[in-house]
């Protein structure tokens, strides 16, 4: 429960923090502000210029002998230690460097700053978040714009850049731009080569993702501009979570209200009380109620914008599965929800406010 309830840490220039302690593997914040440093410069001052490359699998038999296994390879950094086995020739490893020089491009061209980056399981996972100089404030809720590069080394996982909209009251929010996915986030397999042309390619589509902001600029202002009731606060969950659930709430809860919880079960109804919870800055576990801090619902009225965040509050912060950590960094770094689910609330949220 700490990390849901100590969220914003100290930003401090040039100094690496532990953040989480996810399941034993660790996430590592090291911050760079006010320097201006580009992605390769940042990369260098956090010592994350280091090379991946695949070795073949090597184990001991029976007999104490070395056998070479000639199919499958390991991941291995630099030269020394193995990140994943179990590859084969058709993974292609992307170095840190590749994706750093795609940052220093945007940072050049549209004046980014790189600011943060983040190790997470050894080293498995690297990610670097530039500042687009984009902020808009909803009252006293300031919302950055950065572009996240993560190039992750785990054998499975796409490298990814896109852009995420940040709230200055929780520092591990990353919001995903709220349009077109296709549009403001790309994906690198790692079934193929980087390439010189498809470095270019790269650098062409992501120029987009640099328009998004003011879109979601828009968006904010048009959510906080509709004033709800609880009533109506709860039944924006269920639309986003399980709309079929529209019909029982009616009937067998009597309307949308706190009572419904113990009438009315379902799929999503989980996810329905976390964001009903978050809203009113309180978290339920094994019977125990948890003061929730670092919503932001502080600054806020009781707005779809209000709604809007608790339900990405609850995605990057308290929805999980079987490994409850490695679930809640998986929707907060390189997923848009569970499901898209933000994009779908955004989409509900704007519905509900026109």
């Amino acid at each position: 429960m700490a990390e849901m309830r100590n969220m914003t840490k100290k930003i401090e220039n040039f100094e690496w923090t532990s953040l989480l302690d996810l399941t034993g593997k660790g996430l590592s914040q090291f911050n760079a502000v006010g320097q201006n440093l580009n992605c390769s410069q940042l990369m260098r001052n956090a010592e994350l210029d280091f090379t991946v490359d695949l070795k073949p699998v090597e184990f001991t038999n029976s007999s104490g002998q070395i056998i070479t296994d000639k199919k499958l390879k390991s991941l291995v950094k630099d030269d020394k230690e193995v990140l994943v086995s179990g590859l084969t020739e058709h993974y292609h490893p992307m170095q840190n460097e590749s994706l750093a020089r795609l940052g220093d491009h945007f940072a050049s061209k549209a004046g980014l700053s790189f600011e943060h980056c983040f190790s997470y399981d050894n080293f498995k996972v690297v990610t670097f978040l530039a500042n687009t100089g984009g902020s808009f404030n909803i009252g006293d809720d300031k919302v950055n714009n950065y572009l996240m590069f993560t190039n992750p080394h785990t054998g499975r996982d796409k490298s990814k850049i896109n852009t995420t909209n940040i709230s200055t009251w929780c520092s591990n929010t990353y919001m995903e731009a709220l349009k077109d996915n296709e549009q403001f986030m790309i994906s690198i397999t790692h079934r193929v080569e980087f390439s010189p042309d498809l470095e270019q390619l790269v650098k062409s589509k992501i120029d987009q993702a640099l328009q998004s902001n003011e879109q979601y600029k828009e968006q904010a202002i048009t959510l906080n501009g509709k004033k709800i009731t609880e009533s109506e606060m709860l039944k924006y969950f269920v639309l986003v979570y399980n709309p079929k659930l529209i019909s029982d709430f009616e009937k067998k809860g009597n309307g949308f209200n706190y009572k419904s919880f113990n009438k009315v079960e379902g799929s999503g109804m989980t996810q329905i009380k976390r964001c009903y919870g978050v809203y009113h800055d309180m978290f339920e576990s094994n019977s125990k109620t948890y003061k929730l801090q670092n919503t932001g619902n502080a600054v806020r009225s009781d707005t779809m914008w209000k709604a809007f965040n608790s339900v990405t509050y609850n995605e990057d912060h308290l929805r999980g599965g079987v490994d409850n950590n490695d679930s809640r960094l998986k929707n907060t770094f390189t997923m848009n929800g569970s499901d898209n689910i933000k994009t779908k609330a955004m989409n509900t949220a704007l519905e509900l406010a026109r």
